[in-house]
């Protein structure tokens, strides 16, 4: 495969003066001498990769992504060599591109940022992992885990970007590889190879990219003041549904209210209301349907060509949003629209506009009626878009969580697999494994819930724990105003008291048919492994038990351990 035949549009960067001076390039692979070696790796034990049974396809090549980005009038990436990866079908949800680094670097207890550059041919979610081995066992495998690392924020496909990841860690390791997960997603249901393409690694103490694509602008600084004790928004809403803004008293242009989210549902049809101050001004609505980051729409002077985000307006050249004639003096109050019976369920960016006659979602520029003069504003919120039930589930985390135990709706039903309606509150008990006792359930709800919790600044889901304490009669009642997307539940059970002074080591044999299986070892125990016509898979003794990566449906647990289903 010619790995260079894939080529993407340029995204977006800052100029490198940007970067302090404590920060410190890893491998920009310019040269063969900025790193050590580059190869495809997978932790997966079993990855073919790791059988010999096929070559991953990494390599430096000559960058092709350098074209001008029209966003900002440069090229954002105008280095010669870049690293280039295939992201095999056949590879696990920890298959990637393995840097061994020329300058190895040491963990700290406090947060240090790995900035990673990466471009790739399809939406997908990274992951950073760190291999090394502690300064005081040199004989310790270099290729030994020291950390998994998600990104700060969610990617996008065909732009470049800068993948921020935090990284801590006990002091004394030192890491000399750095493995780049391009797709930490399970390739099962992935049907063809993509390419994904990687420049400067770089460690900071900077958690902010060191570019990043601007997200909803205006056309003036954010912090432009509001001069106008005649003119100003009062509160905007949906339907029946109100936030304030006070632009009054704010005194500012531009005014974001990410904290009153607003309702709506696919295929409804909602008002959205501007209650201002003032006369002869005109109210505009925008909503994000595509989550890009930016309001589009297309008009000329004579009107508009496509709404596609401009959702509802009282006045432009002549006309309202419904395409009726309006008159100049009509006012802020718009038409209503319908949101589309097929939006994704999710949160939203809506902007509020009072302008004149100027459908510009960043306001007014010309000199004789600019938005900063004419007293007018810009307000964003955020909107949940919701269907009337949303999905439940249990989860795991490789700490531990969600093994030893279930989450039971009050039914007796695990939660896996169930729905719930939207804004209803609902009970649910846990059901801990055979010598577990529950210790506290993380309870994550909204979207997005495996991914990074911002995208374009809108926050996706929100996290709370509830220990087992606050479990009544072995039941807790999720609130309603929790039920407002998806719900995951991560529970985390701990071993009971034995009160035995020598557990003795236990033998037993597990046959895989269909389903996830976990072990469960609370001491050390042998463990025989066989599949479904009785060959053996594993022989040995493990201790604890977690699952840690995922492969054609084959699960790895502690690194040994295999479960086929």
């Amino acid at each position: 495969m010619n790995i260079k035949k894939y080529i993407c549009l340029a995204g977006l960067i800052l100029p490198v003066v940007a970067m302090a001076q404590q920060d410190k390039t890893l491998c920009d692979f310019e040269t063969p001498e900025s790193y050590v070696s580059v190869r495809a790796y997978d932790t997966c034990p079993i990855s073919p990769f790791n059988l010999n049974r096929l070559k991953g396809n990494v390599q430096v090549v000559d960058n092709d992504l350098n074209e001008v980005d029209s966003d900002l009038g440069y090229a954002p990436d105008e280095s010669a060599k870049i690293l280039g990866v295939q992201r095999s079908r056949y590879g696990s949800n920890t298959f990637g591109a393995l840097v061994e680094l020329k300058e190895p670097f040491a963990l700290e207890k406090k947060t240090q940022y790995i900035h990673v550059k990466i471009s790739s041919t399809r939406y997908t979610q990274f992951m950073l992992i760190g291999l090394g081995n502690r300064d005081d066992r040199p004989w310790q495998p270099a290729t030994t885990e020291q950390f998994w690392s998600l990104p700060t924020k969610i990617g996008t496909a065909g732009k470049w970007k800068d993948v921020v990841f935090p990284v801590t860690g006990a002091k004394g390791v030192t890491i000399k590889s750095l493995l780049v997960v391009v797709d930490r997603q399970s390739p099962h249901d992935q049907k063809s190879d993509f390419a994904v393409f990687i420049d400067d690694i770089i460690l900071s103490s900077k958690v902010a990219p060191f570019f990043s694509k601007p997200v909803y602008p205006i056309n003036y600084n954010k912090t432009t003041a509001h001069t106008r004790a005649d003119r100003y928004i009062k509160s905007v809403g949906l339907g029946s549904q109100t936030a304030a803004v006070n632009q009054d008293t704010d005194k500012k242009l531009y005014i974001k209210n990410l904290d009153d989210i607003f309702l709506a549902r696919p295929g409804e049809t909602v008002t959205p209301d501007i209650s201002w101050k003032g006369e002869r001004m005109h109210g505009y609505a925008y909503l994000d349907k595509g989550n890009d980051g930016k309001f589009n729409v297309d008009y000329t002077d004579t009107g508009i060509t496509d709404n596609k985000d401009l959702v509802a307006f009282s006045y432009y050249k002549g006309e309202d949003s419904k395409g009726g004639t309006a008159s100049d003096d009509c006012g802020v109050a718009m038409p209503s629209f319908r949101i589309a019976e097929d939006q994704t369920p999710g949160i939203y960016r809506m902007r509020y506009k009072v302008d004149w006659d100027n459908a510009d979602p960043g306001g007014s520029t010309t000199t004789d009626n600019n938005i900063s003069d004419n007293g007018g504003g810009i307000v964003d919120v955020l909107v949940n878009i919701h269907a009337d039930e949303v999905d439940i589930y249990r989860a795991v985390e490789d700490n531990g969580g969600g093994l030893n135990g279930e989450i039971l709706l009050s039914n007796g039903k695990p939660v896996t697999g169930q729905t719930t309606p939207f804004g209803r509150s609902f009970k649910i008990k846990t059901q801990p494994a055979e010598g577990f006792l529950l210790d506290y359930v993380k309870i994550r709800h909204g979207y997005n819930l495996e991914g990074a919790n911002m995208l374009n600044e809108n926050p996706q889901w929100k996290e709370y724990t509830v220990q087992a304490s606050q479990f009544v009669n072995g039941e807790y009642t999720i609130p309603a105003d929790c039920v407002d997307g998806n719900i995951r539940f991560v529970p985390y059970f701990k071993s009971k008291p034995s009160g035995v002074d020598s557990p003795t080591p236990a033998t037993f044999t597990v046959k895989a048919g269909k389903g996830e299986i976990v072990l469960n070892a609370e001491v050390a125990t042998r463990v025989e492994i066989v599949n479904l016509q009785g060959s053996l898979l594993f022989s040995g003794t493990i201790e604890g038990s977690r699952t840690i990566c995922v492969h054609q449906g084959v699960y790895i647990v502690n690194g040994e351990k295999i479960l086929v289903w």
